[in-house]
């Protein structure tokens, strides 16, 4: 599967969040003084224009729940976001990705009876995932979080996702070891993202591990978890599945609908005024006087010219189709371009072509 099929959208709930990850990419924690909650309207006129193939022509056929926060923060926003888009599409998949820290049981159990596919956010075990994702307090919760997982594991399928600290950036094969012993079959080790600031105009380093050592690692883990039956995934490989023209959803563009009233089609552009960088993944806005959202023709056409014919410098490249110019939203907040490269990138993804096969189809499920 390749992760342009992923054919989510994606409802960003709140920015609320109740862990204090200490090297969020959203810059959670600075949010908390002022916390949004989407507007309702907004979130089922997003979901019923991507139902309809509005603006694009490209149809959801799946409802995401990701966040600037932690989705399950706006529970109430969830089951009703639930609910209406199977009220228009009763077959809609559901997929939720949360830190796992739910506020109730009953929370637990409405999300193992009604989300489809969960992907929780997890280190690794209590003593690296406690030290780097406390709650507001600084107490670690992971006991708490992997009792949750049990129970979600019961009744849908549930992943990990992994941002791989410094710690077990050469242990990433004991983190799938760990999670195989929690039962977990797919699981998503990614490096760590720099906190991305709104209104910031300035480009940086996107990625804070050395990307060559997390490949060579991530390559060892891919082995351990071939040999335990599990599927590993990266964002570096989310293409390594079949040949793509165009890298990920954002470049269909999928729709985001963001806590602030913004449409944007990335997990790194999550409101209206994000850095100047990201601004080409923000392509909608919510108009509440006339319940109606405005879309941005010119920035779609850009996003979705964002494919192989159009990248000049991936054109030698022998993994072109397997790559398709990377994450996107990488490459526009390090180099300000969605056509450019990130040359350490580029290394480590043909370093990756090297050691885990091509064109296999896998990864026959979902990417998170």
């Amino acid at each position: 599967m390749r992760h342009c099929d992923k054919r989510a959208v994606t409802v960003n709930p709140t920015n609320k969040c109740n862990l204090r990850c200490e090297y969020c990419m959203a810059s959670s924690a600075e949010e908390q003084d002022s916390p949004i909650v989407i507007q309702r309207d907004f979130a089922f006129e997003g979901i019923k224009d991507a139902i309809d193939g509005e603006p694009t022509g490209i149809k959801a056929d799946s409802l995401r729940f990701f966040s600037p926060g932690e989705p399950t923060q706006a529970m109430d926003i969830i089951k009703d976001c639930v609910e209406y888009a199977r009220s228009l599409k009763p077959d809609m998949k559901v997929e939720l990705q949360t830190n796992g820290l739910f506020e109730t049981q009953a929370d637990t159990e409405w999300i193992a009876d009604n989300i489809d596919v969960v992907w929780f956010s997890l280190d690794g075990p209590a003593a690296i995932n406690d030290l780097h994702r406390p709650d507001a307090e600084g107490k670690g919760r992971t006991a708490e979080i992997e009792q949750n997982m049990r129970i979600v594991q019961q009744k849908a399928f549930v992943g990990v996702r992994t941002t791989v600290v410094e710690e077990m950036l050469e242990r990433q094969h004991e983190l799938v070891s760990y999670y195989y012993a929690l039962g977990i079959e797919y699981i998503g080790l990614n490096p760590i993202i720099r906190p991305i600031k709104r209104k910031e105009k300035e480009t940086d380093i996107v990625t804070r591990n050395d990307i060559m050592t997390f490949a060579r690692h991530f390559a060892d883990a891919y082995d351990v978890g071939t040999d335990l039956g599990m599927k590993v995934l990266s964002s570096l490989t989310f293409n390594f599945d079949s040949p793509a023209n165009t890298a990920c959803r954002s470049c269909l563009p999928m729709p985001q609908l963001n806590p602030d009233g913004s449409v944007s089609s990335c997990d790194m552009a999550l409101y209206r005024n994000t850095m100047d960088a990201l601004q080409f993944f923000v392509y909608g806005n919510w108009f509440k006087s006339n319940q109606f959202i405005m879309y941005d023709s010119d920035k779609i056409a850009m996003l979705q010219s964002r494919t192989v014919k159009n990248l000049p410098k991936c054109q030698e490249c022998e993994v072109l189709r397997y790559c398709a110019g990377g994450c996107a939203g990488r490459v526009a907040y390090q180099t300000g371009s969605l056509f450019d490269i990130i040359p350490d990138y580029c290394k480590a993804i043909r370093f990756l072509a090297t050691r885990i096969p091509l064109n296999k189809n896998v990864i026959e499920f979902t990417h998170p």
